[in-house]
């Protein structure tokens, strides 16, 4: 009875009661006075942690007569100190042995915060989103260097690009950091598979002495992602739910006409160029009758999406052994009628145990299981929003009789009416009767073995592997509009593949100090496979709608076929840190690498760097200045290896099949030359920069000039037809990127029991240019780019190559370009393109920026992210706005009307012509923009009211994500993918952000959730 009695007293202080907060701070410091960074802060016995900031302050919900946990990340000392005060003030870290797990540490986990080159974030800081979104989308806005851009906008389950201080590659493609999830190096396709709530930190790498030590898999930059361990004095159960709303988020300054007025605006263009084809003539009777239909097919392509998550840790840590376990549930049915969006099963076991003084082992296994089936996206009357855009408000969505009526089909159901069109194709249809999945089964995970040789020497071995399973499968049924025009009578198309990728690396170190002097030295090895098997199968001719295996169709010969590849590096590595005091750092490597994909006249390189660091504020000078209470400066120069724009086999002499145009015979040909010179390109990177802390640490950044200089860089080039019109890989010139990072963090106002407000920002700028082509070339054409573009030296790379459009002549109405020699004329001539200097896919500059509040248990959280200086080719603005006879059977965007009628106006498009707009920089637009990512509320109760209850935490919150977008660009800018079946990060000559088509817009999602802990 009297527990029952204080589980409903606890009930009502839940929603009536005051409740009083604690939020406990304190600074760690060495035992010279100088402050910890990264050190972690954990509450015994609970699940409350922090992680300490470069200044080593630290804050963590906790009670008086608590004790916390506090445990350096590099000399491993842990220490206890029992909570007195909310203000702990200075904690001092004793150099006494670690009462906990020891682990020993890799030259392969990021360095301290002395070594240059490492951004690091905390699970609060990806806890403000929806669950999944993938962790490489929540990154955007959060690191400076790091630019995000999700590759199919709020398509439920998709990927981002993301690039690290500008890593581009100039056949195309995106060069991906490398993702490593607890020592197993992870694909950037596989990122959507691992859990956020499992995420404890996430460790950003740039600088060339922290990414040398991966070798080539590094180049492009390192994110290490460290999942939940349990730490000494744990023994929690945490349970989070969250359930959420979605809709679609409208498109920036782009409206389609309603049903009157396109009528309207048809009949007008047909009375003012119905002889050069343009419009459509109608009644006024047939306009109003047509009228009274007004599909809006925005409603009847998409649903409020729901969202689901559910997440269970256990975690619990002896003296010797640490063990953490989870099991997750993610949904989001996304925003499109038919499909079912993305689902993620996920489950995690790591294991630390240390055996006795000397030695220690690890085992860290994460699984996951995904499906997806999101709408096609194709530039085509398939994708479901080029039906939403283009289809005319004046057509039913079904097929109906003479009596209005809607017709059925043989099964009873409804017919969709074809009408909708100038393309005579309805894509409800397909997206109904077409089963399409996308399954992904994935396990990913590390362990290794540490050893005490003899004093001061230590070995460690590591192995890590990721397995990827992935089957497509695609069955559209034979009632299938589609599948009767084509004749097949239903199709099937089955699709897997088998990856397996493992790293093995092995490391001895030998550490030690004299007086002041401190020593590492390390000699390791790296050796990597990648491996993949690919199958498919494709058949027609199935005998009903419900039976859809294989052996049921007609297998197609030329579309099944199988295909495997394997790529292997190996890799030796030195490394030297030497530093005096804490105080003076030298970091120096030297590392060798071979690879697999490089010619074989050229399959080793040798590269190396050194870095330096400065801790000002350990000089007995600074002592004085109170203003100013840290400084650290720091720079490096190394040079890396990337072989990433090497294709598989390119240094092979490739065979193709084909078929002879005149007799119908297959024959096989040269495809591609293989070039025993071409080898890896050698990014050479320069870093200087420092940290501070000022006004009682209130004020806390960093500053940092980066110039990446990619020497020999690879490219595909195409010989002319009379050389056989093959490919060749080559090392085609130099390129650099340069620029700087900026970011801050003030707290505005600073109370124990009051209210706290702090503010924070980033900001990178960034330039590109192409240096050096070989050969004394000045420019260099890019293949199968979706747009035109050239390599021009002292331009920056992929530079859209247009004719200039020079507006609309007044007097006539005619459009007018400017030639080649920069007249202008009324004459559109595909040889008048030029270089359109500074118009790039790529941004100039990019960050985020927000706020965080507290106030006696609520917190209070809105960020925001931003873009600029890039631009796209606007295509989907293109066909909405074009007046030519093509375009008549299609919606039209409102504003399509503004267009040149009588002399003398200005400000509008062109006249209606047989051709309408040609292709110049007329849609080529600023991809500026700012989002507001998230907004976030939150409640943590008082743990005393669960006192007598098997609860020991609770909090409540609600989010809202992608609240609004401000920009000046027609549609949605956050666009990395703009039509993923025309091009994607597979395709040659791909380029993230190029062109807008009719991609799967922003979804914004409300999101309440609630977190336990027992």
């Amino acid at each position: 009875m009297r527990t029952k009695f204080a589980f409903l007293s606890a009930l009502f202080l839940l929603f009536v009661g005051q409740v009083v907060f604690a939020q406990v701070t304190g600074t760690v410091q060495d035992t010279d006075g100088f402050p910890i960074a990264d050190a972690d802060v954990i509450v015994r016995g609970g699940d409350a942690s922090a992680i300490t900031d470069e200044n080593g302050t630290f804050s963590v919900d906790a009670q008086i007569n608590d004790v916390l946990v506090i445990t350096d990340p590099l000399s491993g000392v842990s220490m206890d100190f029992k909570i007195v005060k909310t203000n702990m003030g200075v904690l001092r870290l004793a150099g006494v042995e670690l009462e906990v797990v020891t682990i020993t540490r890799s030259i392969f986990d990021p360095a301290s915060v002395s070594n240059a080159g490492i951004t690091r974030i905390d699970s609060t800081v990806l806890d403000t989103q929806t669950p999944s979104l993938s962790v490489d989308q929540m990154l955007a806005g959060k690191i400076s260097g790091l630019n995000s851009v999700g590759q199919q906008g709020g398509s439920p389950g998709s990927v981002a690009n993301v690039v690290i201080r500008g890593a581009i590659g100039l056949n195309g493609g995106v060069k991906s950091p490398l993702y490593i999830v607890n020592g197993a190096y992870v694909n950037e396709d596989d990122v959507n598979s691992i859990n956020p709530n499992d995420i404890e930190s996430i460790s950003v790498l740039k600088e060339a002495s922290q990414l040398a030590v991966y070798g080539s898999r590094g180049a492009n930059g390192v994110v290490v992602i460290k999942t939940k361990q349990a730490k000494r004095g744990q023994s929690i159960v945490n349970y989070k739910t969250s359930m959420g709303y979605s809709e679609l988020m409208p498109l920036n300054n782009i409206k389609v006409m309603g049903s009157r007025q396109l009528l309207e605006f048809q009949n007008e263009l047909f009375n003012v160029a119905g002889d050069l084809g343009v419009g459509i003539a109608r009644t006024p009777e047939e306009i109003e009758e047509l009228s009274r239909i007004n599909t809006d097919w925005e409603d009847v392509y998409t649903k409020g999406g729901f969202m689901m998550s559910h997440y269970l840790n256990i975690a619990n840590a002896s003296d010797k052994a640490s063990t953490n376990f989870s099991v997750g549930y993610d949904k989001n049915t996304g925003n499109i009628i038919y499909y079912k969006g993305f689902e993620r099963i996920t489950s995690s076991f790591n294991n630390i145990v240390q055996v006795n003084d000397r030695f220690s082992y690890g085992l860290n296994a994460s699984g996951s299981y995904t499906e997806r089936d999101n709408p096609r996206d194709r530039f085509n009357g398939q994708n479901a929003f080029f039906n939403i855009l283009r289809n005319t408000p004046y057509s039913t969505v079904y097929q109906m009789d003479a009596d209005g009526n809607v017709v059925l089909d043989q099964y009873g159901d409804p017919v969709f009416n074809q009408a909708v069109s100038a393309n005579s194709y309805n894509a409800l249809d397909e997206m109904k009767y077409t089963y399409r999945s996308q399954r992904n089964f994935r396990l990913f995970g590390s362990g290794y073995l540490a050893l005490e040789v003899f004093k001061n020497v230590t070995a460690r071995t590591t192995f890590g592997a990721t397995y990827d399973r992935l089957q497509i499968e695609s069955f559209g049924q034979p009632r299938s509009y589609l599948s009767v025009q084509l004749g097949y009578n239903g199709y099937k198309t089955d699709s897997s593949a088998d990856r397996l990728d493992y790293n093995w690396r092995n490391e001895v170190t030998y550490a030690n100090n004299w007086g002041r002097h401190n020593l590492s030295v390390t000699a390791a090895s790296e050796y990597i496979n990648e491996s993949n098997y690919y199958n498919a199968i494709d058949s027609r001719g199935y005998p009903n709608n419900i039976q859809n295996v294989q052996i049921l169709g007609t297998v197609v010969p030329g579309n099944t076929y199988t295909n495997r590849w394997m790529i292997t590096r190996f890799g030796y590595l030195g490394t030297v840190n030497y530093n005096f005091g804490n105080k003076y750092f030298v970091d120096g490597y030297i590392r060798r690498d071979g690879t697999s994909l490089a010619g074989f006249d050229n399959q080793y390189g040798t590269f190396w760097g050194a870095s330096l660091g400065w801790d000002v504020a350990k000089e007995s000078f600074f002592e004085s200045q109170r203003w100013l209470n840290n400084l650290i400066i720091r720079a490096s120069y190394g040079e890396v290896g990337d072989d990433s724009a090497l294709d598989v086999y390119s240094n092979l002499t490739s065979i193709a099949q084909t078929t002879h145009t005149g007799s119908g015979n297959p024959i096989a040909y040269p495809s591609g030359i293989a070039n025993n010179e071409v080898t890896w390109e050698t990014n050479s990177k320069l870093n200087l920069g420092f940290d501070f802390g000022m006004f009682n640490r209130r004020l806390t950044g960093n500053f940092a000039y980066f110039k990446d200089n990619r020497k020999d860089f690879l490219f595909d080039q195409s010989l002319a037809s009379e050389a056989g019109g093959y490919t060749v890989s080559v090392n085609a010139g130099e390129l650099e990127t340069r620029g700087y990072e900026v970011e801050l963090n003030y707290d505005i106002l600073r109370s124990n029991d009051g209210l706290n407000l702090s503010v924070y920002g980033n900001f990178t700028n960034i330039n590109y240019e192409v240096k050096e082509l070989n050969d004394g070339l000045t420019q260099i054409f890019p293949a199968n780019t979706f747009e035109a573009m050239v390599h021009e030296v002292g331009h920056d790379p992929f530079t859209f190559f247009m004719v200039r459009y020079a507006g609309v002549n007044p007097d006539n109405g005619n459009a007018q370009y400017f030639d080649i020699d920069g007249n202008i004329t009324e004459e559109y001539h595909p040889t008048d393109a030029v270089t359109l200097d500074g118009k790039s896919p790529f941004p100039n500059y990019y960050g985020g920026f927000g706020l965080a509040a507290e106030y006696k248990g609520f917190n209070l959280r809105a960020d925001f992210n931003y873009q600029g200086g890039n631009y796209i080719y606007n295509n989907t603005y293109f066909f909405g706005m074009n007046l030519e006879p093509s375009n008549d059977g299609y919606n039209y965007f409102q504003g399509a009307e503004n267009y040149w009628q009588n002399p003398g106006d200005t400000g509008v498009f062109q006249k209606p012509s047989v051709n309408g707009f040609e292709y110049t920089d007329q849609f080529l637009e600023k991809g500026d923009y700012i989002l507001f990512r998230t907004l976030e509320l939150g409640y943590t109760f008082d743990n005393d009211m669960f006192r007598n209850l098997p609860i020991k935490g609770m909090r409540i919150y609600g989010q809202i994500q992608n609240l609004a977008l401000w920009t000046k660009f027609h549609g949605n800018p956050i666009v990395g993918t703009g039509a993923s079946e025309s091009s994607n990060v597979t395709s040659e000559g791909y380029v993230s952000g190029a062109f807008s088509l009719y991609t799967y817009p922003l979804s914004r999602a409300y999101t309440f959730g609630i977190n336990l802990t027992f």
